[in-house]
């Protein structure tokens, strides 16, 4: 689906979910490197950028969260920026700027804001958006984290051995799809500046403040990462000290079921007629007393010895 949105100075053309039938309209309209038209109908796998032949190309990278799977996946915006035009194309899974995009068909004034000469202060706005739909996934992330330290200490290591792992899958592959972005802003502002047909006053300043949220967001990801590492550790060696607890007890049961089994096993024998308290009618009672006795006191043994 192709849209068209005109400005003073320069157009926006918004392809979503683009196929060949596009591909075919852009090459005829535009003059854009084939290996460029090709990329649009191919997934990348990571943020980059390229100048040919008097513009822009650039993919970038966003996450999307998969709610049915829990799972972070990455969502593609690929840009085209000359100084008369931008074109991006997209699959519609980032809801923020879908709905940039749908502001600016049903609020045609929304174009007034931009009277610049070229429209790199409209692709700052457009970058902006979708780097401000981050920080919710960022605090999400650090609210999943605080549920899991909750968790942990509150006697529930068990159930969460899976929800460590699908929290630290979610920032791995948030950070690998946020790892680039940062050079990749500064190449862009080094474009901006650099090349005479952008014309827009203070895009250092513009472009800036959006290498300032990528480095906000990497770092934020940088700790998450360490915490939840420090947590996955923490919860681990709480699963081992309840095992090394179980293990104890048993052991300790069955070291004082040991001697009354024996003691058992050898009255029990039918070999010696002159066996002690045979035929005694409190025998049983006499026998089970001492075997009481003997497990009391290596209880007490174990005790004063802290072994329990």
């Amino acid at each position: 689906m192709m849209q068209e949105i005109k400005f003073k100075n320069f157009t926006w053309l918004d392809i979503k979910n683009p196929g060949p039938e596009d591909v075919r309209r852009l090459s005829e309209k535009y003059e854009l490197h084939p290996l460029h038209l090709k990329y649009i109908l191919t997934p990348s796998q990571r943020t980059k950028m390229d100048v040919q032949n008097g513009y822009a190309y650039a993919a970038f990278l966003f996450p999307y969260y998969n709610r049915r799977t829990r799972e972070i996946k990455p969502a593609e915006v690929e840009l085209f920026v000359s100084g008369k035009y931008i074109i991006t194309t997209h699959t519609n899974r980032l809801e923020s700027f879908t709905k940039f995009v749908r502001n600016f068909i049903r609020q045609k004034d929304l174009t007034n804001d931009y009277p610049d000469r070229s429209p790199e202060r409209l692709l700052y706005g457009i970058l902006e958006e979708l780097y401000s739909y981050l920080y919710p996934m960022v605090d999400h992330l650090i609210i999943d984290s605080d549920n899991v330290e909750k968790e942990i200490f509150t006697g529930h290591e068990n159930k969460m051995v899976q929800e460590i792992l699908i929290v630290r899958r979610n920032i791995t592959d948030f950070r690998k799809i946020a790892q680039v972005h940062k050079n990749i802003l500064k190449k862009m502002q080094h474009y901006f500046r650099d090349d005479v047909q952008y014309v827009m006053k203070k895009t250092d300043i513009y472009y800036e403040n959006l290498i300032d949220h990528a480095k906000e967001i990497w770092d934020a990801l940088e700790n998450l990462k360490e915490r939840i590492e420090a947590l996955q550790e923490t919860n681990e060696s709480r699963l081992a000290f309840k095992l090394n607890d179980i293990m104890k007890t048993l052991t300790i049961i069955s070291v004082i079921t040991f001697p009354i089994t024996l003691m058992a096993g050898i009255f029990g024998m039918n070999t010696i007629k002159s066996m002690p308290l045979v035929g005694d009618p409190n025998g049983f009672w006499i026998i089970l007393a001492f075997m009481v006795s003997v497990a009391l006191a290596m209880l007490a043994a174990f005790k004063k010895k802290g072994w329990f």
